[in-house]
């Protein structure tokens, strides 16, 4: 993990050192602007290839889009409403998915959360482990 995220720093370093020995104008200022675009989706990228992290995104998507899945069930057991109720959670589905809407980054900052969660309660165990090993010897 840490090898991935020293890659990640790296590369960051690298890419806004070649935008800034770029001369003055307007292609230094689309150069930032691509830059910022960008750069949440490369920082997904880097953070997504942990398999726990993944793990917990698409636990999480699933929960946050849970508002679709209901319809979509609800239609399956009731036959007579199949066709509204999945009409219903195809259109709930279009809107939080499209461009305006907070779901993706919503569901990534509950991601970052709490990944942060375990990874604090990861550090705990692991000096917690530490000093017990140290007063044993």
């Amino acid at each position: 993990m840490k090898d991935l995220i020293q890659e990640y720093k790296d590369a960051d370093r690298l890419e806004k050192e070649r935008i800034k020995s770029k001369h003055k104008g307007i292609k230094k200022f689309f150069s930032w602007v691509l830059y910022f675009i960008v750069f949440p989706f490369k920082w997904c990228w880097y953070n997504l290839r942990d398999f726990s992290t993944l793990l917990i995104f698409g636990i999480v998507f699933l929960v946050v889009s849970s508002e679709v899945w209901v319809p979509y069930l609800l239609g399956l057991i009731f036959i007579n409403l199949r066709g509204a109720l999945w009409a219903f959670g195809s259109a709930c589905w279009i809107f939080w998915l499209g461009p305006g809407t907070p779901f993706m980054v919503l569901c990534i900052s509950i991601t970052i959360v709490i990944k942060g969660f375990i990874n604090k309660i990861k550090f705990k165990k692991s000096n917690n482990n530490e000093n017990k090993e140290e007063t044993n010897t």
